[in-house]
């Protein structure tokens, strides 16, 4: 209990030179946001942009925002950001009816929806790099949210948010939907989506349902990963000791992500997952910490990682199950810590689409 209790004051020293800097509110540190694919609308802008340069898109030539989705199976948010983009760069203007105009040219005929298909499409796949819409922006939520959670409660304005990501408001609500069944949004009486605030309290029941299920649903997964994969698991770890210094808050989160998450991914219970699944507040302040001040990895930690991952590799499953709730009981330990230091920190410069709500 004594070395918990110097581990704990330990980190609060460690933490008081972050607090001194935090004059200003967090903001996202841009080296640790997670790589993702370009917004789709770029990659519409792009698509155009070539058809203008080479031609094929005639100067006079009339195209139209609805058609142009069709085309590409998109919403118009995106369509629409890049008609403006192309508008503001003078590659087309408004028509006077409706649509854009190419180039400076007399306005000409109307591209129809056979004529744009023959344009952008090749074996009828469009030439834009497309995920689910919701995919292409649920990272920058994630962070946005995550950022926010201690610091009070939020609400999300849609229509704010449809304009930061050019994206539709059945995409956003999808991301948004994804968010609440992880436990990081809720709906409000009045059907707003509302993020925090992060307590001691929604911290401590999330680590006692997850010490609860978590170990359950370990040893039911676990036997059936396959010892190869364990064994990567396991080298990744040895590389983090090795070089913790240089480590990226992605590669901290890959490591979690693989006892906490691939772990238990073969376990036969669907509900006993979605139950873990709901509860991943636990992670969040070592997120911010990370993210945001440069905390360095917490080796103790990660020695934990190492030596669950040794014992499953001596077939020891009984042992591993321990040693991941001991790890859960010291992670909960660390992350109340973390949070009490969160809680005297200026109140984060938020995504636009997040209103402060008191």
């Amino acid at each position: 209990m004594k070395n918990e209790g110097q581990s704990e004051n330990s980190f609060v020293k460690r933490s008081a030179e972050s607090l001194r800097k935090a004059e200003l509110a967090i903001v996202p540190n841009a080296a640790g946001v997670p790589k993702k694919a370009p917004p789709l609308y770029l990659s519409i802008r792009s698509c155009i942009g070539e058809r203008i340069a080479n031609g094929a898109l005639a100067e006079g030539a009339v195209i139209k925002e609805g058609r142009l989705a069709a085309v590409f199976g998109v919403s118009r948010a995106p369509v629409r950001r890049a008609l403006q983009m192309l508008e503001q760069e003078d590659f087309i203007r408004s028509a006077n009816g409706q649509g854009f105009v190419i180039g400076r040219c007399a306005e000409g005929a109307n591209m129809t929806v056979q004529d744009l298909r023959a344009l952008f499409l090749d074996q009828s796949e469009p030439e834009v790099v497309r995920e689910a819409a919701w995919e292409s922006i649920f990272d920058s939520i994630l962070l946005d949210v995550s950022n926010c959670l201690p610091f009070g409660t939020f609400r999300v304005s849609e229509t704010v948010a449809c304009e930061h990501f050019a994206i539709g408001r059945t995409a956003l609500r999808d991301g948004l939907s994804k968010l609440q069944d992880q436990g990081f949004l809720q709906k409000s009486m009045r059907s707003h989506w509302t993020a925090g605030p992060l307590t001691a309290r929604d911290v401590h029941e999330a680590f006692e349902i997850r010490r609860l299920l978590e170990p359950a649903a370990f040893v039911q997964s676990v036997a059936s990963i396959d010892k190869a994969a364990i064994r990567t698991m396991r080298k990744r770890v040895a590389a983090a000791l090795a070089n913790l210094d240089a480590l990226l808050p992605e590669e901290i989160e890959s490591i979690e992500n693989d006892l906490h998450r691939v772990l238990l991914d073969k376990a036969k219970n669907r509900r006993l997952l979605e139950a873990i699944d709901r509860n991943q507040f636990p992670f969040i302040a070592g997120r911010i910490f990370r993210r945001n001040f440069g905390l360095k990895p917490d080796r103790p930690a990660l020695e934990d990682h190492a030596h669950i991952l040794d014992q499953l590799l001596k077939g020891h499953i009984g042992v591993a199950r321990t040693m991941l709730e001991t790890h859960l009981e010291k992670a909960e330990r660390n992350t109340l810590a973390k949070l009490r230091v969160l809680s005297v920190l200026p109140k984060p410069k938020t995504a636009p689409y997040l209103i402060s709500v008191h």
